[in-house]
């Protein structure tokens, strides 16, 4: 599936969650098992030097970020970070090590 040319797109200006109900929201917002199937999926498939390379550039602050995006994250997350909260498992993997990322050593 090609993703759609997203050159000079303002996601602020068109706001497609705009005209949603609130229902409709938070359905939108809620993880998919199907996502989160594949992610877990393609994580196994890469090498120990690239799940190493993610565990380092990904930080609290921008797993934060991801986990807003992909909500699916946070179940896995959750899952390295030992089930602790959502903000606390990225902070607490950044903090046991400062040289691991938000993964916390999934690896």
């Amino acid at each position: 599936m090609q993703m759609p040319n997203m050159n000079g797109a303002n996601m602020s200006a068109d706001n497609p969650m705009r005209n949603l109900p609130p229902e409709a929201k938070k359905n939108l917002l809620q993880p998919d098992e199907e996502i989160g199937a594949m992610l877990v999926a393609r994580l196994s498939a890469m090498s120990e030097q690239e799940l190493q390379m993610l565990d380092t550039v990904i930080t609290a602050e921008v797993a934060q970020v991801l986990m807003k995006l992909l909500p699916e994250l946070q179940e896995l997350i959750e899952e390295v970070g030992g089930r602790e909260s959502p903000q606390a498992a990225p902070r607490q993997a950044a903090q046991a090590d400062p040289q691991m990322g938000a993964l916390g050593g999934m690896a």
